[in-house]
């Protein structure tokens, strides 16, 4: 009853859109206008009144079954606001505090040097790897198929990257999402689906909402994930995951719709709730987790200014499907996009808001250089800045100037893939580029060091070290060649030489040549060996090496002998 009474008030509402604007949305989404091919379903909300609902193209080519705002869809990594919402929940009926171990409930972790509490999940701050990334080290793959194997590649881990609520994790934060949920289980006297399901989805009236906890559960009236191939056919794809907390939250877009009313239309508790999905996530030190995404909040979404008006924003990526959300604060305005071609489809979402606000963004869509204060630099002065820096985290660039004019690349990029950098000041550069986003570059000499603060619009800095490029011999290569070992994750590389340039290697990934930065430390193209730091004992042997890179802080590894 409650779900009809709701679905007629969406009824109501989007009969009072004018025929004109319909045709307009129509035209933003007609690419996937076609009941022959893979397409999607978008709504949108604009002054707590759902406008327009509408789904295309085919949810099942095979049996020509067609895609309607019924119409379920994954929502991958926007799964992890029904996560956070859990928490919340039972922190307020009293069956969990935030101040809580996490051991308390899942007592099979580690005990680690330092508590690693709720609120740390919460905010994002707990020390731990990122299991998608560990996978990806150990299997080469980051899809983990069950709950068990996640919670044990959690357990894994011995040491914590840094005490809990002094840092961020990185920034897609699975590893606190799975924990979350399987804390709501075990609090909770529920399965993880069994909770959100009669604490959320059936209160809210979402009917065509579920928590997937097994990838092999039938699913009734779902769009099945394609993937386009290189002629006219398409591909079957599918999520071979049951991890829950991160990813596996199913709805559609008649009910996704009805989540996103809470945020303008709060009525009643759980609907309070909600709202406070928008807190930022924060340290212990009341420090904010700015990413270049923006700004995270406890529910996963991301904000930051779009060219001027506040927004929030969030996307997932999973086995095919692609959802995608836009939420202009104070022009009341919330979009959404949910496909099954394997396609991120934030520019249809967007595209959509900006019928409404495209004469509103006080800045333009291309940052206007012409209208900047340019600072005139000699290229004396310019070559100051010249030389190569390092990012401890994992990536390297070189900085050349050419036809006096500064310019910047990745240290593995050829010399032609630039991009140019423009000076503001004596020390601060702004990278060109036709968008609105901002890509800032200041410099800092001390004595003869140079330090590179490296921005992403309002993100927190990278901060890069100006290094001089180190040319080892074959013999001092052979110094690293061996085999190492992780005890953690009972994982083994070999390193060998190979032209000159050392390799290493692994049963599940191809060989990953490394360039070496400076003494003892190498970056490669691999997404998880991009930083490897060899350490030396004090005879001055290596002894073993650490990683550091997105989700993965000081991994260590130590040789062996076969």
């Amino acid at each position: 009853m409650l779900k009809s009474i709701i679905y007629l008030f969406i009824i109501c509402f989007t009969l009072t859109l004018t025929s004109q604007n319909e045709q307009v949305f129509d035209s933003i989404f007609s690419q996937w206008n076609d009941n022959t091919k893979p397409g999607g379903t978008a709504g949108i909300i604009k002054d707590g009144k759902v406008i327009y609902l509408k789904g295309f193209g085919s949810a099942n080519i095979e049996n020509n079954e067609l895609i309607t705002p019924q119409t379920k869809f994954q929502l991958g990594e926007m799964s992890k606001q029904f996560t956070s919402l859990a928490i919340l929940i039972l922190e307020e009926q009293g069956k969990i505090s935030l101040n809580d171990d996490i051991r308390k409930y899942i007592p099979e972790l580690p005990v680690y040097e330092y508590t690693i509490t709720i609120e740390h999940l919460l905010n994002h701050s707990s020390g731990l790897h990122d299991i998608n990334r560990v996978s990806n080290i150990i299997n080469g793959t980051m899809n983990i198929s069950t709950q068990a194997k996640a919670l044990k590649l959690i357990a894994s881990q011995k040491a914590l990257s840094f005490k809990p609520g002094t840092d961020f994790s990185f920034h897609e934060s699975v590893t606190e999402s799975v924990l979350m949920a399987e804390i709501v289980s075990k609090s909770s006297g529920q399965s993880f689906a069994e909770f959100v399901k009669s604490n959320i989805f059936e209160p809210l009236g979402m009917e065509n909402s579920v928590i997937r906890d097994d990838s092999s559960a039938i699913l009734t009236n779902v769009a099945q994930p394609y993937q386009k191939e290189d002629d006219e056919n398409y591909k079957k794809l599918e999520v071979r995951s049951s991890v829950v907390g991160a990813i596996n939250a199913y709805t559609s877009a008649e009910d996704l719709s009805i989540w996103y009313l809470n945020y303008m239309n709060p009525n009643g508790n759980l609907a309070q709730l909600i709202q406070k999905l928008d807190t930022p996530v924060q340290l212990s030190n009341g420090k904010k987790f700015v990413y270049y995404w923006g700004e995270m909040a406890i529910g996963r979404e991301f904000t930051h200014p779009e060219r001027g008006l506040p927004i929030f924003w969030n996307y997932g990526l999973q086995g095919g499907y692609g959802t995608n959300v836009f939420r202009y604060i104070d022009q009341n305005i919330i979009s959404f996009a949910l496909g099954n071609s394997n396609q991120y489809n934030g520019g249809l979402a967007h595209n959509a808001v900006d019928v409404f606000v495209k004469d509103l963004y006080p800045l333009p869509v291309e940052i206007d250089f012409e209208a900047k204060k340019i600072k005139k630099l000699s290229t004396q002065k310019l070559k100051a800045f010249e030389g190569h820096y390092w990012f401890k985290e994992g990536y390297a660039s070189e900085l050349f100037v050419e036809n006096d004019t500064l310019r910047t690349k990745w240290l593995f990029s050829p010399r032609n893939r630039y991009q140019t950098l423009v000076p503001l000041s004596d020390n601060t550069f702004q990278q060109y580029a036709e968008m609105e986003d901002q890509r800032l570059f200041k410099f800092k000499k001390e004595g003869d060091d140079m330090t590179l603060f490296f921005t992403y619009n309002e993100s927190r800095p990278d901060i890069m070290e100006r290094y001089e490029p180190v040319n080892p011999s074959e013999q001092a290569l052979q110094s690293y060649v061996g085999t190492y070992y992780n005890n953690e994750y009972s994982l083994l590389f070999s390193f060998h030489l190979e032209d000159g340039q050392l390799v290493a290697s692994h049963l599940n990934h191809e060989d990953i040549m490394f360039r070496p930065i400076k003494k003892d430390v190498f970056t490669s193209t691999s997404m998880f060996f991009n930083a490897l730091e060899f350490v030396r004992g004090k005879t001055g042997n290596i002894k073993e090496f650490t990683i550091k890179t997105d989700g993965i802080v000081d991994m260590v590894f130590k040789k062996i002998s076969l």
